[in-house]
């Protein structure tokens, strides 16, 4: 309470639901524990914003389940990687091995048919749908906490990609930050 150096309680980092119990009692599903942190914040701190993130790893169609806390200066929070075969290409399947030869193989472009479907601009608005009809019944502040693409895309694909989710973003009126400053040389 009342420092300037905490601009937000960010709950939690990508909640899961698949088989995760919050409590060691086996208690509370992500909604429940959600709603009973933020209450308990609000008792200490009745200022400082809450950022709530969806479970389903915080993505967007986790917002089809999330149920809005009853608090009062609430952000809701989600991260977008869609498509995560393009957004992580080679994350996995790159190490110890030259750089160029794993493009050969990976090379996945964006805007293009990833993984049997086809990825542009248009796919990644119809993608938000879930978000927009959450934010047409809830209209509080909504916050982009992550997206990237790896640094090593094809050439002009990153760039469009980011370009993309971003215009999406600011004509939405959304706040977001890039996933991450010198936390994964990947970024």
């Amino acid at each position: 309470k009342d420092e300037p150096a905490i601009w937000g309680y960010d709950l939690l980092n990508e909640p899961r639901e698949e088989n995760y119990i919050y409590t060691p009692d086996g208690g509370l599903d992500w909604n429940r524990l959600a709603e009973k942190i933020a209450k308990a914040i609000r008792e200490v701190d009745p200022d400082t914003p809450i950022i709530i993130e969806p479970a389903q790893w915080g993505g967007a169609a986790g917002f089809e389940n999330l149920i809005p806390v009853d608090v009062p200066n609430v952000i809701y929070s989600f991260h977008i990687y869609s498509p995560g075969e393009f957004t992580h290409q080679g994350i996995l399947n790159i190490a110890g091995t030259d750089l160029a030869k794993a493009m050969e193989k990976i090379n996945i472009r964006y805007p293009g048919e990833i993984n049997g479907k086809q990825y542009d601009k248009a796919a990644l608005d119809a993608s938000l749908k879930t978000v927009d009809e959450f934010v047409a019944r809830y209209p509080v502040p909504y916050y982009i906490g992550e997206f990237s693409v790896v640094r090593w895309a094809p050439e002009g694909s990153g760039e469009q990609y980011l370009r993309d989710v971003m215009e999406l973003f600011e004509q939405r009126g959304w706040s977001w930050s890039y996933h991450a400053f010198r936390e994964f040389q990947g970024w």
